[in-house]
């Protein structure tokens, strides 16, 4: 009897301590470390936002097996009841791999939307194309950037078109004589600030399947391309940089660039007028009141107008500004003349020109091709341009001799003891004070 009961309490010890063993590596198992590689290939890229939430479940299962050993000793004491606890500690990894599939369905929404991003990326479409030995050192003692580098490329090309003779000397002795500070807050930013404008002006052009559209697309580009060899003027044997007018250029083309997503879907793409600025529409609005009449409708202004390039627009606007700002001046300095037979000799002179200007510009528009209109109107204007001022100038010199005439009779009135206009002499004073 008393090795059955020996027996039955070494049966029982046993089967709790393979019961305390198997919850131990249960608790256990899985507690290792997943080494599972996601060796798949992501090929979209989404720059936006996903604000959704992910509402599917991972079905698949951990397949893998524990092969740690529990080392522990069960140090409890067998009161009836196996209180003990097994201080081992699993050392074992998990090596299996969760062959699961997540079969849920992504109910969110894609925010996606255009991120800025940095101008070396956003010039990635130009070459550098600064090759020159000492302009290259140059621009690494100003601490250039590649990107920095590809807009003096940019400026170096089409400058050095205009500018054959010994080119890379002069515009390299150009950008040294500015200095660090100028190159590279006066034209080098502005400059990248307009070629990433340009650089996504071209990709939509290249989207645009319209022929029309694409050539008033190219016109833009071109135009502005013209327009910056006219920032610099050879001084001599010397490349000068004219900053306001570059300042003008990079504001204006920065903002017709900006305009080509927009433009393409507008039915007046084509029209030269909607692709001006205000101040620029505003000046248009004057040429055409002067041309439009009963014969001349303004169906055949818009015409002509469109058949100029942008360039040539935008050098008819400036020259019509220039001469009115002249125009402006003369009539100011007319009106400070205080003799009437001069100011009245002024007057007729400025209408006469002004009545010769303004039939040149309807000849222009009447009579003439495109090229001819740019010819008139764009170039030749020095009648105007310099008479306007010559009246300026002439009326200026009639007001500062009648003001010295003037103060010349006061002072010989003064010196002969003559009394100023109003007033009445000692004796005369005395007189009346005495009638009284």
């Amino acid at each position: 009897m008393l090795k059955i009961k020996c027996f039955s309490l070494l049966l029982v010890l046993i089967l709790l301590l393979l019961l305390v063993i198997s919850c131990d590596s249960g608790s256990k198992a899985g507690a290792g470390t997943n080494t599972v590689t996601d060796t798949g290939k992501t090929t979209k890229i989404t720059t936006g936002t996903t604000t959704g939430t992910n509402t599917g479940t991972n079905t698949g299962t951990n397949t893998g097996t524990n092969t740690g050993t529990t080392t522990g000793t069960n140090t409890g004491t067998n009161t009836g009841t196996n209180t003990g606890t097994n201080t081992g500690t699993n050392t074992g990894t998990n090596t299996g791999t969760n062959t699961g599939t997540n079969t849920g369905t992504n109910t969110g929404t894609n925010t996606v939307t255009d991120v800025e991003v940095g101008d070396e990326e956003a010039l990635a479409y130009l070459e550098d194309k600064v090759t020159y030995p000492k302009l290259i050192a140059l621009l690494d003692d100003f601490g250039v950037s590649g990107a920095g580098r590809k807009a003096i490329g940019y400026i170096q090309e089409i400058l050095s078109f205009s500018y054959v003779d010994e080119f890379d000397d002069k515009f390299y002795n150009s950008l040294n004589k500015l200095g660090a500070d100028v190159v590279v807050e006066k034209i080098i930013k502005p400059t990248v600030s307009l070629l990433r404008a340009r650089g996504k002006a071209l990709r939509v052009m290249q989207g645009t399947t319209d022929a029309g559209v694409k050539t008033r697309f190219q016109d833009m580009l071109s135009s502005c391309d013209h327009v910056v060899s006219f920032t610099w003027y050879l001084d001599f044997d010397h490349l000068s940089f004219r900053e306001d007018i570059f300042a003008d250029l990079i504001t204006r083309y920065t903002s017709k660039f900006s305009k080509f997503k927009e433009m393409v879907k507008n039915p007046r793409v084509m029209d030269i007028y909607v692709w001006l600025d205000a101040d620029e529409q505003a000046i248009i609005d004057e040429i055409e009141k002067i041309v439009v009449n009963a014969t001349y409708d303004k169906d055949k202004f818009n015409k002509k107008l469109n058949s100029l390039s942008d360039y040539h627009v935008a050098t008819i606007v400036y020259n019509y500004r220039d001469v009115k700002i002249k125009r402006e001046e003369a009539l100011k300095a007319i009106d400070g003349v205080s003799d009437d037979a001069e100011k009245q000799n002024l007057k007729t002179r400025f209408n006469t020109l002004q009545g010769e200007y303004y039939s040149s510009i309807r000849d222009a528009f009447n009579n003439k091709s495109a090229d001819g209109l740019y010819a008139q109107l764009g170039r030749d204007l020095y009648e105007y341009s310099s008479g306007f001022p010559k009246i300026r100038d002439d009326a200026r010199r009639a007001a500062k001799a009648a003001k010295a005439a003037e103060a010349k009779e006061a002072a010989v009135a003064a010196e002969a003891g003559e009394p100023r206009e109003g007033s009445g002499t000692d004796e005369e004073s005395g007189a009346a004070d005495g009638g009284s």
